[in-house]
């Protein structure tokens, strides 16, 4: 069934109003008057609806019944993403929203080739939020990530103490398998934030403060995974540990 989002302040009572999909719907959907679909308020609750009237401006649906997302991971993952270069940044954020990322920073580091452009920051920003939301609705989410503006590592640090735990993927730490960490997580755990290093890694400085900050460097086996794929990684076994 398809599935699109809306915000709150479009959800009036027992009907909804869609503006921003009602071409889709009506000519490459080719939606009609008494169809079902979904509507999610991103939020997480879930809105099962029919289609009350259609035309190229507004979809306007009835309610029938409203549910928590099922789809919704019992964890909130944010991906602290070290600027790679090219598009990667794209594919992360495309794959970790398939897989359940709830959000995601891009972050300037030492080793990055890549760097931050106040100028372009914008249209940028703008371009990732629309590949979350296209990757979101894919998927069935209940929720629209949250792609938040590129920052460098102080903001990282700063922030450490609103997570549950900070997961550092590091090739010096092999000695200390996530597999081992996760089997010592209490059962509360919710907030868990994975921050992982650009192409050229993370720079022994830089570990050195994260530590100091409360995060906790793993490994992830004896292979090196590549920047676009020690995020999904790492986010794919957390959520199935916590499944």
């Amino acid at each position: 069934m398809p599935k699109f989002f809306v915000s709150p302040d479009q959800i009036q009572g027992d009907q909804i109003r869609i503006t921003e999909d009602a071409h889709h719907i009506s000519h490459v959907l080719r939606m009609k008057i008494g169809d079902h679909m979904i509507v999610c308020d991103g939020q997480g609750t879930d809105h099962q609806c029919i289609i009350a009237s259609i035309d190229d401006q507004a979809v306007t649906c009835h309610i029938e019944s409203s549910l928590q997302s099922p789809s919704e991971p019992l964890v909130h993952i944010t991906l602290f993403q070290g600027l790679p270069k090219s598009d990667k940044m794209e594919w992360i954020l495309q794959k970790g929203t398939e897989l359940g990322i709830s959000a995601f920073v891009p972050v300037e580091m030492k080793r990055s080739v890549v760097r931050i452009e106040p100028k372009k920051e914008a249209k940028k920003l703008e371009r990732l939020r629309k590949i979350a939301e296209a990757a979101a609705k894919q998927s069935s989410r209940g929720i629209i990530p949250c792609v938040e503006e590129s920052c460098g590592l102080e903001k990282v640090l700063a922030r450490a103490s609103e997570f549950d735990l900070l997961l550092v993927p590091y090739e010096g730490a092999l000695d200390q398998p996530l597999k081992q960490r996760l089997e010592a997580l209490p059962e509360t755990t919710r907030k868990i934030a994975i921050l992982i290093g650009p192409e050229g890694g993370i720079d022994p400085s830089e570990i050195e403060r994260l530590i100091r900050a409360g995060a906790v460097p793993v490994g992830l086996g004896p292979r090196i995974l590549r920047t676009e794929t020690a995020g999904p990684v790492t986010a794919a076994l957390l959520l199935y540990h916590f499944s």
